[in-house]
């Protein structure tokens, strides 16, 4: 619902606020004190262009701001753009002389074709605007489908046709490697085996890694322990001969002074050891051996764990995980015949369920238009269209989600003329009361919150003009209305009076607005009925206008 429109420097309109409210809203005004610049307004929020002609005489810029109720429709779209949505919605739209006009959703800046995707949900210009939503062909089998009510069969159908989908495409994926089955197989299986004679093993690299070291430093190993060992006891006067020549030594001094005995220990500790270290790497020296043969195989081995690393997984236990999925792909192709088997019956299945389904959308909708139509023609009939044909033609196509119906509303609206779909109507006036008509119908139905109606008024008047504004009452039962009206017959019938007019001080004209009830509401109608000449009669006439519309 739209909650409040501010505008700044928009034409007639140097800074105005106008509060808008539930029920229906009537804006009047003489002619020329700027009615249709509210229109033109809320069509600019909508996404209409914002030409410079816009701009006030003077100003460098025009800027126009609408707050709207949140809907639960839009809120998923708005937070899929990064749109963040609390309360209200807040569309503000920009333009300053010589630079490109700005779109604002919640102060973030937005393309203008997101902005008019967005405000078709919230608002139905009807007259002669491009978001108006009976223009467009895909809602009219929406609304045929709301007012047929088949919600339900249409729910069980839709769901019916997603599974049937996305089996049709699950065996597409698999006829299509059935194409690539033999070279896959092949693929897969060297794959396999490549990993499977490989069969690495948990810390091979490292023990491997470790070998090599040894085997590529063997030379120097035994080098460096030959010396170690000729210098602690082959050589003369090694390290244990004079160890053992200073035990001796130390053994005579002890029987002069036996507190040397525990020095002497340690001394003889040191003998044992240099004598321990020197076996046991004699032992280590003469184990050291070169295998050329053993060093092949452990750079092989090595570059093999290098390869597969490389190729299927950085850890043995990633290259384990793919090995279990090529395994899977290969079971699967193996075995995709019968899977086809199944998919192939399984959608016969549902198509089967699907067709029936389908017909039957189709014969509630068929049935559902005949009703409508007739409907529709009454309507027609009251706001004085009394030659008009309206027609809802339903036509066979391929099958998809909403059925196998396309559906497209037609009108003619002169003895002799053709039908053509009601996008190419090109009178507002006729517009208006075409889109009156089946807003009333589908009232119910039409989910959008906020409807403006221009021009509904052209060429009608006295009874036609209370029938329109008893419709109008109707649909604003179930939506926001506001009408922009020349009809006092239409005017009565409001919940909310705004009346335009225009001040002029000096070589400037500003438009004003002003919500208006009571004895200036009365005086505005009676101004409606009589023109500038308000007598004691028009206001008498005006009176009872009102009177009657408030015990109706």
């Amino acid at each position: 619902m739209l909650k409040l429109l501010k505008v700044r420097n928009f034409a007639l309109m140097e800074e105005l606020t106008i509060e808008f409210d539930k029920g229906l809203t009537v804006v009047t005004g003489e002619t020329g004190a700027g009615k249709s610049m509210i229109v033109e307004a809320i069509a600019t929020l909508c996404g209409s262009r914002m030409e410079q002609v816009l701009i006030r005489s003077g100003k460098d810029y025009t800027e126009v701001t609408g707050v709207f109720g949140i809907q639960p429709a839009i809120t998923e779209r708005l937070k899929q753009s990064g749109i963040s949505v609390e309360n209200d919605l807040i569309i503000r739209r920009k333009i300053e002389k010589g630079k490109r006009q700005n779109s604002y959703i919640n102060d973030q800046i937005v393309s203008v074709n997101l902005l008019k995707e967005i405000a078709r949900e919230m608002v139905d210009l009807i007259g002669q605007y491009e978001n108006q939503s009976l223009f467009f062909a895909k809602n009219h089998l929406l609304l045929l489908d709301s007012f047929a009510d088949i919600g339900d069969v249409k729910s069980e159908y839709a769901n019916n046709f997603h599974r049937y989908r996305q089996a049709h495409k699950q065996l597409q994926n698999l006829l299509e490697k059935i194409r690539q089955k033999d070279d896959k197989i092949d693929y897969l299986k060297y794959q396999i085996d490549e990993i499977e004679k490989a069969d690495l093993q948990p810390g091979e690299e490292e023990e491997l890694n470790a070998e090599k070291d040894l085997l590529t430093s063997s030379e120097k190993r035994s080098l460096l322990s030959g010396e170690i060992i000729s210098n602690l006891y082959e050589e003369e006067n090694s390290l244990l001969e004079r160890t053992a020549q200073a035990k001796k030594s130390f053994d005579e001094l002890c029987n002069y002074d036996k507190k040397l005995l525990k020095l002497n220990e340690k001394l003889e500790t040191i003998v044992f050891s240099i004598d321990d270290i020197y076996r046991e790497l004699s032992s280590y020296h003469s184990q050291i051996e070169f295998s050329q043969e053993r060093l092949d195989f452990v750079q092989d081995r090595l570059e093999t764990i290098n390869k597969i690393r490389k190729k299927y997984g950085k850890t043995l236990q990633e290259i384990n995980h793919y090995l279990g999925n090529l395994r899977k792909d290969l079971t699967t192709i193996e075995t995709q015949d019968e899977t086809i088997k199944k998919l192939q019956e399984r959608i016969k299945n549902t198509e089967t369920i699907l067709n029936k389904q389908a017909q039957q959308l189709t014969e509630r909708r068929r049935s559902a238009a005949v009703t409508l139509q007739k409907k529709i023609l009454e309507l027609l009939f009251q706001l004085g269209m009394k030659k008009a044909r309206f027609e809802i033609q339903i036509a066979d196509k391929e099958m998809d989600e909403t059925g196998k119906d396309d559906v497209e509303f037609f009108i003619s609206t002169n003895p002799g003329e053709d039908l053509k779909p009601l996008r190419k109507i090109a009178s507002g006036g006729e517009i208006s009361r075409i889109s009156l008509s089946l807003k009333a119908v589908l009232s119910e139905a039409d989910k959008i919150p906020t409807i403006i109606f221009d021009e509904v008024d052209t060429g009608i008047g006295g009874r036609i003009a209370e029938a329109v504004g008893s419709l109008l009452v109707k649909i604003s039962k179930k939506h926001q209305i506001v009408c922009i009206t020349h009809l006092p017959q239409i005017s009565v019938f409001a919940d909310n009076h705004i009346l335009v007019t225009k001040e002029i001080k000096g070589k400037q004209t500003f438009a004003k607005v002003a919500q208006i009830d009571g004895e200036t509401r009365k005086l505005e109608i009676a101004r409606m009925l009589g023109g500038k000449d308000i007598t004691k009669k028009t206001m008498e006439h005006a009176a009872e206008f009102l009177e009657k519309r408030q015990q109706k």
